[in-house]
Protein backbone atom coordinates (compact mmCIF):
# COMPACT_ATOMS: atom_id res chain seq x y z
CA UNK A 1 0.00 0.00 0.00
CA UNK A 2 2.76 2.63 1.09
CA UNK A 3 4.76 1.15 -2.07
CA UNK A 4 2.37 2.32 -4.52
CA UNK A 5 1.36 5.66 -2.85
CA UNK A 6 4.80 7.31 -4.82
CA UNK A 7 3.69 6.03 -7.78
CA UNK A 8 0.29 7.55 -7.49
CA UNK A 9 1.88 10.64 -6.35
CA UNK A 10 3.88 10.22 -9.89
CA UNK A 11 0.85 9.96 -11.96
CA UNK A 12 -0.95 12.38 -10.77
CA UNK A 13 1.69 15.21 -10.97
CA UNK A 14 2.32 14.44 -14.53
CA UNK A 15 -0.97 14.80 -15.09
CA UNK A 16 -1.37 18.17 -13.54
CA UNK A 17 1.71 19.14 -15.14
CA UNK A 18 -0.07 18.55 -18.39
CA UNK A 19 -3.17 20.15 -17.51
CA UNK A 20 -1.34 23.33 -16.26
CA UNK A 21 0.59 23.56 -19.15
CA UNK A 22 -2.16 23.20 -21.61
CA UNK A 23 -4.03 26.25 -19.78
CA UNK A 24 -1.23 27.92 -19.84
CA UNK A 25 -0.76 27.43 -23.69
CA UNK A 26 -4.29 28.09 -24.93
CA UNK A 27 -4.29 31.76 -24.14
CA UNK A 28 -1.14 32.05 -26.63
CA UNK A 29 -3.04 29.90 -29.36
CA UNK A 30 -5.72 31.24 -28.78
CA UNK A 31 -4.43 34.82 -29.47
CA UNK A 32 -2.36 33.78 -32.53
CA UNK A 33 -3.76 35.73 -35.92
CA UNK A 34 -5.52 33.20 -38.20
CA UNK A 35 -4.85 33.47 -41.82
CA UNK A 36 -7.42 34.10 -44.84
CA UNK A 37 -6.25 33.20 -48.43
CA UNK A 38 -6.94 36.02 -51.47
CA UNK A 39 -7.29 34.67 -55.07
CA UNK A 40 -8.23 37.09 -57.63
CA UNK A 41 -8.78 36.87 -61.35
CA UNK A 42 -8.43 39.90 -63.41
CA UNK A 43 -11.01 39.98 -66.42
CA UNK A 44 -10.13 43.28 -68.14
CA UNK A 45 -8.35 46.00 -67.58
CA UNK A 46 -9.13 49.36 -69.56
CA UNK A 47 -9.25 53.37 -69.21
CA UNK A 48 -5.25 53.46 -68.98
CA UNK A 49 -5.05 56.73 -68.12
CA UNK A 50 -0.98 57.69 -67.50
CA UNK A 51 -1.70 61.69 -67.08
CA UNK A 52 -4.18 60.26 -63.70
CA UNK A 53 -2.11 57.31 -62.86
CA UNK A 54 -5.71 55.31 -63.01
CA UNK A 55 -6.83 52.38 -64.83
CA UNK A 56 -10.01 50.41 -64.63
CA UNK A 57 -10.48 46.86 -63.56
CA UNK A 58 -12.85 44.39 -63.55
CA UNK A 59 -11.95 41.03 -61.45
CA UNK A 60 -13.09 37.87 -59.29
CA UNK A 61 -12.29 37.89 -55.86
CA UNK A 62 -12.49 35.05 -53.72
CA UNK A 63 -11.45 34.59 -49.68
CA UNK A 64 -10.76 31.12 -47.79
CA UNK A 65 -10.94 31.71 -44.03
CA UNK A 66 -10.48 28.52 -41.66
CA UNK A 67 -14.04 27.33 -40.92
CA UNK A 68 -14.16 28.14 -37.43
CA UNK A 69 -12.99 31.95 -37.87
CA UNK A 70 -15.40 34.55 -37.26
CA UNK A 71 -14.02 36.50 -40.12
CA UNK A 72 -16.07 37.95 -43.42
CA UNK A 73 -15.05 40.22 -46.29
CA UNK A 74 -17.77 42.32 -45.45
CA UNK A 75 -14.82 44.92 -43.93
CA UNK A 76 -12.11 44.47 -46.65
CA UNK A 77 -11.38 47.77 -48.02
CA UNK A 78 -9.74 48.11 -51.88
CA UNK A 79 -7.16 51.12 -50.23
CA UNK A 80 -6.19 52.59 -53.75
CA UNK A 81 -9.62 52.27 -56.08
CA UNK A 82 -13.16 53.39 -55.96
CA UNK A 83 -15.55 50.21 -56.65
CA UNK A 84 -18.58 51.23 -58.85
CA UNK A 85 -20.02 47.94 -58.86
CA UNK A 86 -19.52 44.37 -56.89
CA UNK A 87 -21.73 41.51 -57.38
CA UNK A 88 -23.14 40.40 -53.58
CA UNK A 89 -20.93 38.12 -51.79
CA UNK A 90 -21.85 34.23 -52.25
CA UNK A 91 -20.46 32.15 -49.48
CA UNK A 92 -20.14 28.41 -49.00
CA UNK A 93 -17.94 25.53 -47.43
CA UNK A 94 -14.94 23.99 -49.99
CA UNK A 95 -14.48 20.01 -49.32
CA UNK A 96 -11.72 20.88 -46.60
CA UNK A 97 -14.34 22.93 -44.68
CA UNK A 98 -12.92 26.39 -45.14
CA UNK A 99 -15.27 28.89 -45.89
CA UNK A 100 -15.17 30.51 -49.31
CA UNK A 101 -16.50 33.96 -50.24
CA UNK A 102 -16.27 35.59 -53.89
CA UNK A 103 -17.71 38.21 -55.68
CA UNK A 104 -16.86 40.21 -59.16
CA UNK A 105 -15.69 43.73 -58.37
CA UNK A 106 -15.48 46.82 -61.20
CA UNK A 107 -13.80 49.55 -60.20
CA UNK A 108 -11.05 52.67 -61.06
CA UNK A 109 -7.74 52.18 -59.00
CA UNK A 110 -4.68 54.27 -58.94
CA UNK A 111 -1.36 53.73 -59.21
CA UNK A 112 2.06 55.09 -59.07
CA UNK A 113 3.21 55.45 -62.81
CA UNK A 114 7.47 56.09 -63.44
CA UNK A 115 7.56 58.36 -66.51
CA UNK A 116 11.18 58.49 -66.96
CA UNK A 117 11.44 56.32 -69.50
CA UNK A 118 8.14 57.37 -71.82
CA UNK A 119 7.31 56.76 -74.35
CA UNK A 120 9.07 53.19 -73.95
CA UNK A 121 8.14 52.65 -70.19
CA UNK A 122 6.60 49.82 -68.16
CA UNK A 123 3.81 50.13 -65.58
CA UNK A 124 2.63 48.23 -62.30
CA UNK A 125 -1.23 48.70 -62.18
CA UNK A 126 -1.20 47.44 -58.39
CA UNK A 127 -4.82 46.31 -56.49
CA UNK A 128 -4.38 46.03 -52.48
CA UNK A 129 -6.35 45.04 -50.07
CA UNK A 130 -6.81 45.43 -46.26
CA UNK A 131 -9.17 44.74 -43.41
CA UNK A 132 -10.53 47.43 -41.53
CA UNK A 133 -11.47 46.23 -38.69
CA UNK A 134 -8.99 43.75 -37.66
CA UNK A 135 -5.37 43.84 -37.39
CA UNK A 136 -2.26 42.14 -38.01
CA UNK A 137 -2.97 40.40 -34.37
CA UNK A 138 -5.87 38.68 -35.74
CA UNK A 139 -5.78 38.00 -38.90
CA UNK A 140 -3.07 37.77 -41.85
CA UNK A 141 -3.76 37.77 -45.46
CA UNK A 142 -2.26 35.28 -47.96
CA UNK A 143 -2.04 34.28 -51.86
CA UNK A 144 -4.28 31.60 -52.76
CA UNK A 145 -1.82 29.15 -53.96
CA UNK A 146 -4.20 26.05 -54.02
CA UNK A 147 -3.68 25.14 -57.46
CA UNK A 148 -0.72 27.47 -58.73
CA UNK A 149 1.82 29.54 -57.47
CA UNK A 150 2.09 31.44 -61.18
CA UNK A 151 0.46 34.64 -60.76
CA UNK A 152 0.30 34.75 -64.16
CA UNK A 153 -2.63 32.31 -64.59
CA UNK A 154 -4.79 35.01 -62.22
CA UNK A 155 -4.92 36.98 -65.26
CA UNK A 156 -7.14 36.40 -68.39
CA UNK A 157 -4.76 35.49 -71.51
CA UNK A 158 -7.13 37.14 -73.83
CA UNK A 159 -7.06 40.47 -71.92
CA UNK A 160 -6.16 43.26 -74.59
CA UNK A 161 -4.87 46.91 -73.19
CA UNK A 162 -4.92 49.26 -75.91
CA UNK A 163 -1.25 50.14 -76.59
CA UNK A 164 0.34 48.07 -74.00
CA UNK A 165 1.00 44.18 -73.35
CA UNK A 166 1.05 41.72 -70.76
CA UNK A 167 4.03 42.08 -68.72
CA UNK A 168 3.58 39.49 -66.14
CA UNK A 169 2.20 39.35 -62.61
CA UNK A 170 2.93 39.06 -58.92
CA UNK A 171 1.41 39.44 -55.17
CA UNK A 172 2.65 41.05 -52.25
CA UNK A 173 2.05 40.32 -48.86
CA UNK A 174 3.34 43.12 -46.13
CA UNK A 175 1.92 44.76 -42.52
CA UNK A 176 0.88 48.47 -43.52
CA UNK A 177 2.09 50.76 -40.60
CA UNK A 178 -0.52 53.73 -39.76
CA UNK A 179 1.13 55.71 -37.37
CA UNK A 180 -1.77 56.99 -35.50
CA UNK A 181 -4.71 55.68 -33.52
CA UNK A 182 -7.40 56.76 -35.15
CA UNK A 183 -8.58 58.81 -32.62
CA UNK A 184 -9.11 55.25 -30.12
CA UNK A 185 -7.21 57.04 -27.41
CA UNK A 186 -4.88 53.91 -27.27
CA UNK A 187 -2.08 56.15 -28.27
CA UNK A 188 -0.19 53.38 -30.10
CA UNK A 189 0.38 52.66 -33.80
CA UNK A 190 -1.77 49.94 -35.85
CA UNK A 191 -0.47 47.36 -38.07
CA UNK A 192 -2.98 45.51 -40.88
CA UNK A 193 -1.81 43.17 -43.12
CA UNK A 194 -1.82 44.29 -46.55
CA UNK A 195 -2.37 42.16 -50.21
CA UNK A 196 -1.65 43.63 -53.15
CA UNK A 197 -1.65 41.63 -56.94
CA UNK A 198 0.29 43.39 -59.30
CA UNK A 199 -0.06 43.34 -63.43
CA UNK A 200 2.77 44.61 -64.83
CA UNK A 201 2.65 46.30 -68.50
CA UNK A 202 4.63 47.01 -71.49
CA UNK A 203 4.38 49.95 -73.88
CA UNK A 204 4.08 48.97 -77.33
CA UNK A 205 7.61 49.62 -78.73
CA UNK A 206 7.38 49.91 -82.99
CA UNK A 207 4.11 51.44 -82.98
CA UNK A 208 5.66 54.28 -80.18
CA UNK A 209 8.55 54.42 -82.10
CA UNK A 210 7.30 55.39 -85.38
CA UNK A 211 4.35 57.51 -84.08
CA UNK A 212 7.17 59.66 -82.08
CA UNK A 213 10.49 59.47 -83.42
CA UNK A 214 8.94 59.10 -87.39
CA UNK A 215 7.74 63.01 -86.93
CA UNK A 216 10.73 64.16 -85.06
CA UNK A 217 13.35 62.37 -88.25
CA UNK A 218 10.91 64.49 -90.92
CA UNK A 219 11.24 67.78 -89.32
CA UNK A 220 15.36 66.97 -88.52
CA UNK A 221 15.32 65.98 -92.33
CA UNK A 222 14.04 69.73 -92.93
CA UNK A 223 16.91 71.35 -91.45
CA UNK A 224 18.97 68.85 -92.84
CA UNK A 225 18.46 70.22 -96.87
CA UNK A 226 19.89 73.38 -95.31
CA UNK A 227 23.17 71.66 -96.11
CA UNK A 228 22.29 71.50 -100.11
CA UNK A 229 21.25 74.74 -100.54
CA UNK A 230 23.66 77.24 -101.77
CA UNK A 231 24.74 79.61 -99.28
CA UNK A 232 23.79 82.56 -101.32
CA UNK A 233 20.10 81.73 -100.47
CA UNK A 234 19.53 82.87 -96.79
CA UNK A 235 16.56 83.77 -96.33
CA UNK A 236 15.17 80.09 -97.28
CA UNK A 237 17.98 78.44 -95.27
CA UNK A 238 16.47 80.45 -92.20
CA UNK A 239 13.08 79.58 -93.09
CA UNK A 240 13.90 76.17 -93.13
CA UNK A 241 15.69 76.11 -90.13
CA UNK A 242 12.99 78.39 -88.20
CA UNK A 243 10.14 75.88 -89.35
CA UNK A 244 11.82 72.75 -88.28
CA UNK A 245 12.35 74.42 -84.84
CA UNK A 246 9.15 75.65 -84.53
CA UNK A 247 7.45 72.15 -85.62
CA UNK A 248 9.69 70.36 -83.28
CA UNK A 249 8.57 72.78 -80.25
CA UNK A 250 4.72 71.89 -81.32
CA UNK A 251 5.15 68.49 -81.57
CA UNK A 252 6.93 68.61 -78.15
CA UNK A 253 3.47 70.38 -76.33
CA UNK A 254 1.36 67.58 -78.06
CA UNK A 255 3.09 64.97 -76.81
CA UNK A 256 3.42 66.81 -72.74
CA UNK A 257 -0.20 67.06 -72.75
CA UNK A 258 -0.89 63.10 -72.61
CA UNK A 259 1.50 63.04 -69.25
CA UNK A 260 1.41 64.93 -65.92
CA UNK A 261 3.38 67.58 -64.50
CA UNK A 262 5.98 65.39 -63.18
CA UNK A 263 9.33 66.75 -61.48
CA UNK A 264 11.86 65.37 -63.69
CA UNK A 265 12.64 64.91 -66.97
CA UNK A 266 11.13 62.25 -68.92
CA UNK A 267 13.08 59.86 -72.15
CA UNK A 268 10.93 62.30 -74.47
CA UNK A 269 11.83 65.57 -73.51
CA UNK A 270 15.84 64.79 -73.67
CA UNK A 271 14.50 63.22 -77.20
CA UNK A 272 13.30 66.95 -77.88
CA UNK A 273 16.27 68.74 -76.79
CA UNK A 274 18.64 66.93 -78.57
CA UNK A 275 16.85 67.64 -81.55
CA UNK A 276 16.40 71.53 -80.41
CA UNK A 277 20.46 71.79 -80.02
CA UNK A 278 21.00 70.14 -83.84
CA UNK A 279 18.27 72.03 -85.61
CA UNK A 280 19.49 75.16 -83.93
CA UNK A 281 22.97 74.05 -85.16
CA UNK A 282 21.65 74.18 -88.07
CA UNK A 283 20.62 77.55 -88.29
CA UNK A 284 23.91 78.65 -86.52
CA UNK A 285 25.48 77.19 -89.31
CA UNK A 286 23.79 78.60 -92.10
CA UNK A 287 24.45 82.38 -90.12
CA UNK A 288 27.77 81.93 -90.81
CA UNK A 289 28.01 80.31 -93.84
CA UNK A 290 25.72 83.47 -95.34
CA UNK A 291 29.06 85.72 -93.92
CA UNK A 292 31.82 83.68 -95.34
CA UNK A 293 29.30 83.88 -98.86
CA UNK A 294 29.39 87.67 -98.42
CA UNK A 295 32.71 88.00 -98.27
CA UNK A 296 33.32 85.83 -101.25
CA UNK A 297 34.83 82.88 -99.38
CA UNK A 298 32.31 80.44 -101.18
CA UNK A 299 35.16 77.49 -100.77
CA UNK A 300 34.96 77.84 -96.86
CA UNK A 301 31.07 77.68 -97.22
CA UNK A 302 30.95 74.37 -99.11
CA UNK A 303 33.54 72.77 -96.69
CA UNK A 304 31.47 73.59 -93.91
CA UNK A 305 28.43 72.26 -95.47
CA UNK A 306 30.48 68.95 -96.52
CA UNK A 307 31.41 68.68 -92.54
CA UNK A 308 27.83 69.33 -91.22
CA UNK A 309 26.10 67.21 -93.40
CA UNK A 310 28.12 64.25 -91.42
CA UNK A 311 28.14 65.68 -87.85
CA UNK A 312 24.37 66.50 -88.10
CA UNK A 313 23.79 62.96 -88.58
CA UNK A 314 26.20 61.42 -86.54
CA UNK A 315 25.25 63.92 -83.64
CA UNK A 316 21.66 62.56 -83.78
CA UNK A 317 22.17 59.13 -83.99
CA UNK A 318 25.26 59.07 -80.81
CA UNK A 319 22.79 61.61 -78.70
CA UNK A 320 19.67 59.33 -79.47
CA UNK A 321 21.87 55.95 -78.40
CA UNK A 322 22.92 57.71 -75.30
CA UNK A 323 19.57 58.72 -74.32
CA UNK A 324 18.49 54.82 -74.45
CA UNK A 325 21.23 53.59 -72.79
CA UNK A 326 21.11 56.36 -69.87
CA UNK A 327 17.11 56.67 -69.47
Amino acid sequence: MHKSLPAFKSIFLRIFLVFALFLGCFPAFADEPFTVEIGMYIVDIAHLDVKESEFFADFYIWYKSPGNASWSPENIEFMNGKIEHATPLSHLKDHSGKNVWSQRVKGTFRGHFRLQAYPFDSQVLPISIEDSEMETGQVVFLPDTTKSADFNTWVEPEMDVPDWQLNGASCTIDVHNYKTDFGLGTNRSSHYSRFTFKVFLKRLFLPHLIKFILPLIIIAGMAYMVFFINASEFEAQCGICITALLSAIALHMSQAEALPAVGYMVMADKIFILFYVVIFSALVQTVINNNYAKKRRFDVAIYLDKVFRVWYVLILLIGNLLVFLFR
